[in-house]
């Protein structure tokens, strides 16, 4: 049965393909989304985020999300993880492992005291999700790595995780089993506790220890998702 994120992909695939919505177009805000189709906001946002994985739409911060021109998109992928996404998937966080490992080492090096705030706040954030028994940290989750990019001084950083945008988190491609198993409690408080360890790293402006714990943190991340892969597939 289609989940109600695979709704809502559907109806903004369906409206390009009919060019309802053409190259260039903005698509409807999420609240218009949210009335159309009955939906929460995190529905919108994660349906968003798979038509950002596939290069079908593109978000441009404070002016809204624009449908590509065919020539830069993919094939939309509905429900499932098939092998060819999980190893799309690994490929992800295989690039960001050394891209994010030198991003956390710059961060330690040049990060402000407002920086410091920033991220701070974000793992509070997440903190409280998990202490009030939700799960619905993926804003927080992507908000980490992009406070961290800020902080390296370096835009090229940023731009390139804000360009992959919800789309930077396996959580936004996986089907409903492995999600369930890779969002229980215990293993987002791993996934906090490793934020956590960049965070110190970055206050004692310590590089090559900043570096290491999001080198730690990615490669965990990979092995979280082949165990749930794993779990889900027997």
């Amino acid at each position: 049965m289609a989940s109600l994120t695979d709704k809502v992909v559907t109806t903004l695939f369906e409206d390009i393909e009919r060019g309802v919505l053409r190259p260039g177009d903005r698509i409807p805000t999420e609240a218009a989304l949210m009335k159309q189709l009955s939906v929460s906001r995190s529905v919108v946002r994660e349906a968003v985020s798979r038509l950002q994985a596939a290069n079908v739409v593109e978000t441009r911060h404070g002016v809204g999300t624009f449908i590509l021109a065919p020539s830069g998109r993919e094939t939309v992928r509905l429900p499932g993880v098939e092998l060819s996404n999980l190893l799309d998937i690994m490929a992800i966080i295989e690039f960001r492992i050394d891209l994010e490992g030198a991003a956390a080492a710059l961060a330690a090096a040049r990060r402000t005291e407002q920086h410091l705030k920033q991220i701070a706040a974000t793992l509070r954030n997440f903190e409280d999700q998990l202490t009030s028994g939700s799960t619905d940290v993926l804003e927080h989750d992507v908000e980490f790595h992009l406070q961290i990019a800020r902080a390296s001084g370096n835009r090229y950083f940023y731009d390139v995780l804000s360009q992959m945008g919800r789309g930077v988190s396996p959580r936004t491609r996986l089907g409903r089993a492995e999600l369930a198993e890779l969002d229980q409690i215990e293993r987002l408080r791993n996934v906090l506790n490793e934020h956590k360890a960049i965070y110190r790293a970055i206050v004692r402006q310590d590089s090559d220890d900043a570096r290491a714990a999001m080198r730690l943190h990615l490669s965990n991340s990979r092995e979280r998702l082949k165990d749930v892969h794993a779990s889900a597939a027997v």
